[in-house]
């Protein structure tokens, strides 16, 4: 590591650079952090890992809150990651890439600055965006940079990234954002997912006086309905087989709730809209029954999007799609959304907090995964620092 020293003469007229030299700095020592690391199927464990100083653009964390994904539930409970890439639970395999090391639905507290760093500083809270793309490829340029094909994602086995389920973190500080005193940690956690949401009801351009359609009441499906509302939609219903589910989505105000396995969903469906169908539907809990059912609910030229993960191939009536010119489209990740996500929850036009079911310390997290696999729950937080009291 080299620094710069500059030796300077304030003339009465200008200051003048005398000399330049170069002095060899030794790196900063390594910081030993605890991290949940996922050992094998349903084998959480705390272990020691080692964090370094932040680089020039980073910004060093202590993580506070981390939401349990879908995707972390798949490689915690079958070993597989993106539906397709299997886990590595060898001693190798823990040692690299992803290493095992959960989360990317995350929020901190910065405790160091990387030196190029200028709009962040010390004690502010952040959420974190987990994917930093590459911002030269194609996709990069074109704004898409959820596509980029040299995504660092934390928390991805396929990206090959360890999370942040961690106490301490470094992340590139462009991809942190300042949360607002009044917007807690635990929200800014849930923007992550929250995005994803956005993603889906921004591709499908819903606005004012349309009628939405959600199939899936967890977590995605429930903030994609409050994302869709405070769009403009003018209703919107939301199915799923776990009353619990049916139950908060009335809670949070949403105006029809349907059981998904109800023998005459379509007709109750149909009947909502007094037999026009929905304008935007959206797939959110990756059962390619609901699929179909998805497609036949949309109205002619209406737009299906698919937000939640499916098998390699999944049957659908491709035909009926056709003949009423349905979009059906797809949501990966996100872009350029964190901001406006971030204003829709600072605002109070979509409220998070009541999607919390449970929060726990890092030491439950066994506890923690074991609760959200019941089925009942909507969003699980873990706490490696809990957050001071605002």
């Amino acid at each position: 590591v080299e620094r710069s020293l500059f030796l300077l003469d304030a003339g009465p007229a200008h200051s003048r650079v005398l000399e330049r030299a170069m002095i060899d700095v030794p790196p900063p020592p390594e910081m030993e952090i605890d991290a949940v690391i996922l050992e094998g199927i349903k084998q959480l464990r705390i272990q020691k890992r080692k964090v370094g100083a932040p680089a020039a653009n980073q910004v060093q964390l202590q993580i506070n809150c981390v939401g349990i994904c879908g995707s972390d539930m798949a490689y915690w409970a079958k070993g597989v990651a993106g539906g397709f890439v299997q886990l590595d639970f060898t001693p190798q395999g823990l040692c690299e890439g992803y290493c095992g090391q959960l989360g990317h639905e995350c929020s901190g507290t910065v405790v160091a600055i990387g030196k190029d760093v200028t709009h962040l500083g010390v004690g502010d809270r952040v959420a974190l965006e987990p994917g930093v793309p590459c911002a030269d490829c194609s996709q990069c340029r074109r704004g898409r940079y959820n596509l980029c094909p040299k995504m660092s994602f934390i928390g991805s086995a396929v990206n090959k990234v360890p999370g942040a389920m961690c106490t301490v973190f470094n992340h590139a500080a462009s991809y942190c954002y300042k949360l607002p005193p009044h917007v807690s940690l635990e929200e800014g956690a849930m923007l992550e997912p929250m995005c994803v949401s956005l993603q889906a009801v921004t591709r499908a351009k819903v606005g004012l006086g349309h009628k939405v359609l959600v199939s899936g009441a967890g977590p995605i499906g429930l903030m994609t309905a409050l994302c869709a509302r405070a769009a403009g939609a003018a209703s919107v219903t939301i199915t799923d087989v776990v009353e619990a589910k049916l139950a908060k989505a009335r809670e949070l105000g949403i105006e029809h709730t349907l059981k998904a396995d109800a023998p005459d969903l379509l007709a109750a469906l149909e009947a909502l809209t007094g037999g026009e169908r929905f304008d935007a539907v959206f797939e959110c809990c990756g059962v390619p029954a609901a699929l179909r059912t998805c497609i036949e609910a949309a109205a002619p030229g209406s737009v299906v999007c698919v937000v939640a993960n499916f098998g390699e191939t999944t049957p659908v009536n491709l035909q009926l799609a056709a003949r009423r010119e349905i979009d059906i489209i797809g949501v990966y990740r996100y872009c350029n959304l964190y901001p406006k996500a971030l204003d829709l929850v600072a605002t109070g036009k979509v409220n998070l907090k009541p999607l919390i079911s449970k929060i726990f310390s890092m030491a439950e997290a066994n506890q923690a995964f074991e609760y959200f696999a019941t089925g009942e729950p909507i969003k699980v937080i873990i706490q490696p620092n809990a957050p001071k009291a605002q």
